[in-house]
């Protein structure tokens, strides 16, 4: 196949994949309830700074919040989304959607500039076939890690290049900046990365005026924003910030070391490059060039690979060594498997020599089988999404309906819940962060904690309660104006 064709062939793939990836991402993706871990709180967060016209200050029940102690940027991407599509799970979650289509297409425009086009090809492949990047917490939630994970790739890519466009230093740190405005500390993941790979680029260190500048560059938005933070409230943000939430994990000590290794060995990426290094090591045992010549070959390989490997590691070291891992701290390293995997395909097949076509074809076939293998229980999944009859679907259909039919009659007062869905099964009078943001996103209404005695001692107010629990709570409330019917009953204080 000659080249030129051959490149038009696998940069068409790479387009494919990554229109099913898109596909991946946007196909139904206002459907179902926020959830709690964390996007009931985070989209509650950006609705009522949407609502205040406030762009710093994060606030939950309109108090000041501090259990989501994160830089505020993420949410202020979500502001701008609900100015654009006007307020709504979708709008929550586009922003993570976003960032997660322009992490795809950068990652494969770069592999094709500077890894070639089979890697290019394959990378779309292999993001598609991570199962975690659509299914909690990434690029179809309203969290912060996707678009944390933009700008850490945006800094590693720079980084990469910087060793030959000594400038590039000033991108990676902007980015570094921009990540620290979306997960706080965790940026220092990049840096620590940047600082492992400072013998690849040491040559973009020997002018003090790029390293000064580029320290300026990554520092003044994040300072700009903590000066305007403490105005408000002094040091208690920037202490749940750097001193809290990941401090009290570590404190605690209730994690084993090795838990986030073997989340991580256990991803559908790490199989894929495991069964692709065993085919490697296979072909180059039986290969017929001399063994120094394959040692220079698998030494270039990890050479030229060596950020992606430290991307890969880093993470996953630093949340064992600490143990205060979470699931989705190890995505970043997933996304460096992507591309690990994505070159060594392209490794393989470059180095073929007389048997090219026939690892060509194997390699080929083994990624798509592999990836395919991944690709379609998310699919399913994806046009799935909402139809599970949740108890907090059903709200959300409910004060939805409610909305259409009232409009903003009911904004602005206070609202008590009785729900049969809790996290806390012996507090029956608390909202839970899933009822609290379709509540104040679609009916603007205060959820109020308490039982149906506040309600009635409330004049202006409304209950919601889940019609399964209605004959608890039937003496005390019928006479009571029923103003909604349906999965939930909703009830104002006015009597028939």
């Amino acid at each position: 196949m000659k080249k030129g064709f051959k490149n038009v062939v696998l940069f068409s793939l790479m387009i494919i994949f990554i229109l099913v990836d898109g596909y991946m991402i946007f196909h139904n993706l206002g459907k179902g309830y926020l959830i709690q871990t964390d996007e009931a709180y985070h989209a509650t967060n950006a609705y009522e700074m949407f609502k205040q016209g406030n762009w710093i200050i994060n606030t939950y029940r309109y108090a000041a919040d501090y259990f989501n102690s994160k830089p505020p940027i993420c949410l202020d991407a979500m502001v701008l989304s609900f100015k654009t599509f006007g307020v709504s799970a979708f709008a929550a979650r586009f922003p993570s959607a976003l960032s997660g289509i322009l992490t795809c297409v950068l990652i494969s425009l770069f592999l094709y500039k500077n890894k070639g086009a089979f890697s290019a090809a394959v990378f779309p492949a292999l993001f598609g076939a991570s199962a975690s990047f659509f299914t909690f917490h990434m690029y179809r939630a309203a969290e912060m890690d996707a678009m944390y994970n933009l700008f850490f790739t945006a800094a590693m890519l720079s980084l990469y290049m910087m060793a030959e466009r000594y400038d590039l230093m000033y991108v990676y740190a902007l980015f570094l900046g921009l990540a620290f405005m979306c997960k706080g500390p965790h940026a220092a993941l990049i840096f620590i990365i940047g600082l492992l790979y400072i013998p690849k680029i040491r040559k973009a260190f020997l002018s003090v005026k790029r390293v000064a500048l580029s320290a300026v560059l990554a520092a003044v938005i994040p300072v700009l924003w903590m000066i305007k933070r403490f105005a408000f409230d002094g040091f208690e943000l920037l202490n749940a910030l750097f001193v809290g939430e990941v401090v009290d994990r570590v404190s605690s000590k209730d994690q084993e070391y090795l838990l986030p290794i073997t989340d991580f060995l256990s991803s559908q990426t790490v199989i894929i490059f495991a069964v692709l290094l065993v085919a490697a090591i296979i072909f180059a045992v039986t290969s017929d060039r001399q063994n120094a010549e394959k040692k220079n070959l698998i030494k270039e390989f990890f050479s030229d690979n060596y950020l992606f490997i430290i991307w890969a590691v880093v993470p996953v070291t630093f949340f064992a060594l600490t143990q205060s891992y979470l699931t989705w701290y190890t995505y970043t390293s997933q996304l460096a498997m992507c591309i690990l995997t994505s070159n060594l395909f392209a490794f393989c097949v470059d180095n073929a020599k007389k048997r090219k076509v026939l690892v060509n074809a194997v390699v080929t076939v083994a990624a798509a089988a592999l990836c395919l293998f991944f690709i379609t229980p998310i699919v399913k999944a994806v046009n799935l999404a909402g139809t599970g009859g949740h108890p907090v679907d059903e709200f959300v259909e409910d004060v939805q309906e409610f909305a259409a039919m009232y409009g903003d009659a009911y904004a602005g007062k206070n609202a008590y819940l009785i729900s049969d869905f809790r996290i806390n099964k012996k507090v029956s009078d608390h909202w839970e962060p899933e009822y609290v943001a379709p509540a104040e996103m679609y009916l603007d209404v205060i959820p109020v904690d308490g039982t149906v005695d506040n309600f009635l001692s409330d004049p202006d107010s409304i209950l919601i309660i889940d019609k399964d629990l209605w004959d608890d709570y039937a003496g005390v409330l019928t006479g009571h104006v029923i103003l909604h019917d349906n999965s939930y009953l909703i009830f104002s204080n006015d009597m028939y």
